[in-house]
């Protein structure tokens, strides 16, 4: 541990220096270090364990790996070193006076990311917990005032998430005499679900998840990148975190199970109606934490009913997904980065036939897609596929009461899957096929290498996994032995995954033999495309993002909120027809924004305090004196 987090705040210097490439150079070697001593933990007996001496009250502070915290470990060794690769070559193209800033809480954000995983005293967790937080929330603002309001409602999200962890912690100390998590083991019912809750709120779970769409959009890619793929994972990491020390019954199962449906199904009906590419992205990484979260679900259904294949199979399904998510996408959201660059826009109705004029990154993108819809030669394919199983193990249950929540997990995952790949068929059909939808799609290009570097990286992580899925079996294996569960079940899942990956290998050599065999026989003519007897086909004939999911949006108009705007024609010829229509966050309108402005109102009360007279000052002081002496007399 020594080693790789002394190399990272090394890395501090030189980002207070504006020197974003020895920064990235420093990240890439202490997350060297870092992912040795993870990886250690996870496969070995080895142990990571030291007890930080500190003053009363907070006493003696353990730092220490177990096997689940080292997995979240690996995963932010590799992928944050990834991101900052990204940011060194997207920080070219967008100058700014911040650097400095921007690189130092960069740096502090990672930093707190993997002290989360080290801390074992609840106080000193919650004050990483708080610095990962604050730093995030100066990545997303990067010295554009556009940013605050998004920034704001991130960070005042996090600290309600914060407020109920500390309840939550609090309780946990009252009941059990200790700071240590060793407290945490068989909790009541009141602190569990405090804490659980404070650790969705940053998981982005909904009703609690409305922060990710807002800051997605306009933080910069390679923050949207590391908080979307790693940052939400230490909410997950958290929560299951909880279930690992705790047993919960039949009916709190069910009610989690409920909670990550609807999850998923919110957050794919925004994603099936959003324009902007980032905010889709976001909406799709609350549908992937809900579905890692309904693996989980049906791994504790499977050790509630006593079923060890059930358990096995959601246990690694979840795991895989955890793994793999924070592959795709992060490659998602810097491709989407790359796209921003070469546009100037996030809004795919001003995109399309940008395969012609950046084809890797179109490649590239069609990679990520395929991951993320749970496509065949992908890595999310074979996690849902897992996770999938597990839900069709629960037939072998004896009770009903088993079999209804698996019913329902099995049900939401194949609808919500389906909603999912029409969605992201939806966004690459728009930005990438057709033709231009205006100029600045006419005038995009391929950028430089650099810019495609680490998306390159995920895009190979994506097939190497999803066509060989036994490697990143091997690396959920020890966490799995961690949780007690039947690896001679696991051991079969091995031999299905190469099962899987030789017929992968036997289609791709069958493919490529054709291919060779058509190139050599079949003399290629090009001409233009037939217009279906329109002689002048223009952008305008294409579908939008409004018509392409019609009818199935009409299907999901009761669950959406939604706002139009119409300019009518006024004359049976018009020169203009206009038809626009937003489907914005539900919760964000009608709770969050209506709460803040109340108490912004409620604050401005206050603001006569700042009257610049310095015995209006000491009058206030004076009567707040008064008030907490009467307080205190009374009191006692």
């Amino acid at each position: 541990m020594s080693i790789g987090i002394i190399v990272l705040f090394i890395a501090l210097i030189p980002a207070l220096w504006k020197r974003s490439g020895y920064f990235v150079i420093l990240w890439l070697l202490g997350s060297a270090f870092l992912a040795y001593e993870y990886m250690e933990v996870m496969f070995s007996r080895a142990i990571q364990d030291y007890i930080l001496t500190m003053p009363m009250p907070i006493g003696d502070v353990s730092i220490a790996l177990n096997k689940l915290s080292a997995f979240f470990g690996v995963m932010f060794s590799l992928g944050l070193p990834l991101g900052m690769l990204y940011g060194h070559y997207y920080l070219k193209e967008h100058q700014s006076p911040a650097l400095r800033s921007h690189l130092f809480w960069l740096g502090i954000m990672g930093l707190s990311m993997h002290g989360v995983l080290w801390i074992r005293h609840s106080v000193v967790f919650l004050m990483v917990w708080e610095l990962m937080s604050l730093s995030s929330f100066f990545c997303i603002l990067f010295s554009k005032r556009e940013n605050m309001e998004a920034g704001l409602n991130y960070l005042i999200t996090m600290q309600i998430g914060a407020a109920f962890l500390l309840a939550g912690f609090g309780l946990v100390y009252l009941q059990s005499g200790t700071f240590d998590f060793s407290g945490f083991e068989q909790m009541k019912p009141l602190p569990m679900y405090l804490i659980l809750i404070g650790f969705a709120f940053k998981a982005g779970i909904f009703p609690v998840a409305s922060w990710l769409p807002q800051a997605h959009p306009v933080a910069p890619s390679h923050v949207s990148g590391i908080m979307s793929s790693m940052l939400i994972k230490t909410g997950f990491y958290g929560i299951l975190l909880v279930l690992s020390l705790n047993r919960l019954s039949l009916s709190e199962i069910a009610a989690l199970s409920f909670v990550f449906t609807i999850s998923a199904f919110w957050a794919v009906s925004h994603l099936l109606n959003e324009r902007n590419l980032k905010r889709a992205l976001a909406y799709s990484s609350v549908e992937n934490i809900a579905i890692t979260g309904m693996g989980i679900c049906a791994g504790l259904l499977g050790m509630h009913a006593h079923l060890p294949a059930m358990a096995v199979f959601g246990f690694t399904g979840a795991f895989l997904h955890i793994f793999f998510h924070s592959i795709f996408k992060a490659q998602l959201f810097y491709g989407s980065g790359n796209i921003l660059q070469a546009t100037g826009t996030l809004d795919i109705d001003e995109m399309g036939a940008l395969a012609k004029r950046m084809p890797y990154t179109a490649a590239m993108f069609l990679i990520g897609i395929f991951a993320i819809s749970a496509l065949p030669f992908s890595n999310g394919f074979f996690s849902e596929f897992t996770i999938y199983r597990s839900a069709i193990e629960a037939f072998d249950a004896a009770s009903v009461a088993h079999i209804l929540p698996s019913l329902m997990l099995l049900g939401a995952l194949a609808f919500i899957g389906a909603l999912a790949m029409i969605a992201f068929i939806r966004i690459y059909a728009l930005v990438f096929q057709g033709a231009p939808r205006s100029t600045k799609a006419e005038q995009a290009s391929e950028l430089k290498p650099g810019n495609r570097l680490s998306v390159l990286f995920l895009s190979l992580a994506i097939l190497i996994t999803g066509i060989v899925p036994g490697i990143a079996l091997r690396f959920v294996k020890p966490l799995l032995r961690w949780f007690d569960l039947d690896m001679q079940i696991f051991a079969g899942l091995q031999q299905q995954a190469l099962q899987i990956s030789s017929i992968y290998l036997i289609v791709i050599a069958l493919f490529a033999l054709f291919y060779v065999i058509r190139k050599l026989c079949v003399r290629e003519k090009t001409g233009a495309t037939w217009a279906c007897a329109y002689p002048r086909v223009s952008p305008k004939m294409q579908s939008s993002s409004i018509t392409y999911i019609q009818p199935l949006a009409y299907f999901l108009k009761p669950f959406m909120y939604k706002k139009s705007t119409h300019v009518m024609a006024e004359h049976p010829f018009p020169q203009k027809v206009e038809y626009l229509e937003d489907h914005p966050d539900a919760i964000w309108t009608l709770v969050v924004r209506p709460v803040s402005r109340i108490i912004s109102k409620f604050l401005l009360f206050f603001a006569r305090i700042h009257n610049g007279k310095t015995n209006s000052y000491i009058a206030w002081a004076l009567g707040f004196l008064v008030i907490l002496l009467v307080w205190v007399v009374g009191f006692r």
